[in-house]
């Protein structure tokens, strides 16, 4: 369990910056406390893997977190280490670091975050509760911070929803329904409770929740006993390779998504306009032209399946090609604005105009201030989150079996740690982990921002 998770937190290269410029008691305390200690553990542990290609046994860490957490030092016959979650070390770790790692590192500042680890990890949710029973009753509103998004699973008899895929499993976690005080009724009712994400991290955590405690009746000694037996959901469910949490975002962020994903469609239709200008032009044709010429022809319609064959992030295109697209110069090509109501947006057209090489409208710069859905993240972030990281569970007992690391080190070739043993996989050895028998399934999804 914990080589497993620490190999994924490897490939966040942020987050390694700022455990090597780590000093402990930087708060001016007279002594190191338990999170200082874990972090230098780990600050420790993270150098001498980095430098050896042999096994490295981080007792130190190990040490430490059994004495700041003895859940981590609990034995079953024999004396041998009882199995700990991957999930519950993980949420240990990042408490204790968000405590010592106070400054940004690998950004240009923590984004109105507390720490390093949520301005990384940090999920700023808008949570609304709305009673059911009592229109007249006020909702009411807070502000947390997650660490990762949950993808709960259900299925099987008895059972209303069925989660197949990983965007399912968030929906279904973000709208729950809950029982609490109403002041109007004076009693407790039923309520609604909505979350939205409203400040975006630069990676994304999602753990699927395979392990619940379910209570059962059984007879010791001739009486009735009610105990509770920790059980695992074998159930096979999907994740994708490229994650879009547009669904998960409130309305502003949605609304600055969608700005992004419009115009970056929108300026691939420019550059085929510009490439169809020049090509009636007689200034040549390159090998990729024709097609690009060919995708106009047809419409704008293309453009998303034009950008995604050049390695373009997925975008959602806003709208048609059409007009006429034959003038020489193509500094002088007009591509309209595709807004639903027919408006320009002066923003949009600053950036097509920047990207054929004209001048940007005036008055463009106000609108082109930069806003950003969270630290981290560029002006022009669509929304999408490719994977890097997983960590598997196999097994049928949630307090046994046996955990790896799967790490993805460049394009499709990937590093599958198993304890002491490293072997390389594919990205289609990595879609293969959703689970549905004995196999490894998995259990947290380690995502970083793409554009």
């Amino acid at each position: 369990y914990m080589n497993s998770t620490l190999q994924c937190l490897r490939g966040v290269p942020e987050l390694k910056e700022g455990l090597h410029a780590f000093t402990p008691g930087q708060d001016g305390a007279a002594s190191i406390g338990g999170s200082d200690m874990l972090t230098q553990a780990l600050a420790k542990t993270m150098y001498e893997v980095d430098r050896t290609t042999n096994a490295y046994a981080p007792g130190d860490f190990l040490n430490i977190l059994r004495q700041i957490m003895p859940q981590f030092a609990e034995t079953g016959p024999g004396g041998i280490p009882k199995q700990q979650d991957a999930e519950e070390l993980l949420s240990t770790t990042m408490s204790s670091l968000s405590n010592s790692l106070k400054t940004a590192h690998g950004l240009a500042d923590l984004g109105g975050a507390s720490n390093l680890v949520d301005a990384l990890f940090g999920l700023e949710m808008e949570v609304k509760d709305t009673c059911d029973e009592c229109p007249e009753e006020p909702s009411v509103s807070e502000t947390r911070t997650d660490r990762k998004l949950t993808c709960f699973i259900q299925g099987g008899g008895g059972s209303t929803a069925h989660v197949d895929h990983l965007h399912e499993g968030v929906k279904l976690g973000l709208t729950e329904k809950i029982e609490k005080i109403s002041s109007v009724l004076g009693r407790e009712a039923v309520w609604t409770r909505t979350s939205r994400v409203k400040r975006l991290p630069r990676y994304v955590v999602v753990q699927f929740m395979r392990f619940y405690v379910k209570r059962d009746n059984v007879i010791e000694e001739g009486r009735q006993v009610v105990k509770h037996i920790k059980c695992k959901i074998m159930r096979p469910v999907t994740f994708p390779e490229v994650l879009d949490v547009y669904d998960f975002c409130d309305d502003n962020i949605q609304k600055l998504l969608k700005t992004n994903r419009d115009r970056h469609g929108d300026e691939i239709l420019g550059d085929l306009k510009v490439t169809a200008a020049a090509a009636s032009s007689g200034d040549g044709l390159s090998a990729s032209e024709p097609a690009a010429m060919e995708v106009e022809a047809e419409g704008g319609a293309t453009a998303a399946a034009a950008a995604a064959e050049g390695g373009d992030d997925t975008a959602a295109a806003g709208g048609g090609g059409g007009g006429d697209a034959s003038t020489a110069d193509p500094s002088e090509v007009k591509v309209d604005a595709m807004d639903e109501d027919g408006e320009d947006d002066a923003a949009l057209q600053a950036a097509l105009a920047m990207s054929m090489g004209a001048e940007a409208p005036a008055g463009a710069a106000a609108a082109e201030a930069e806003v950003v859905a969270g630290p981290g993240l560029t002006a022009d972030f669509q929304g999408n989150y490719e994977l890097f990281g997983i960590t598997t569970h196999k097994g049928r007992l949630a307090d046994g079996g046996h955990y790896m690391g799967w790490v993805r080190q460049d394009g499709d070739d990937w590093l599958l740690f198993d304890d002491s043993d490293v072997t390389p996989v594919k990205t289609e050895d990595i879609m293969a982990l959703k689970g549905g028998g004995d196999h490894h399934m998995a259990y947290l999804a380690f995502y970083r921002f793409k554009n």
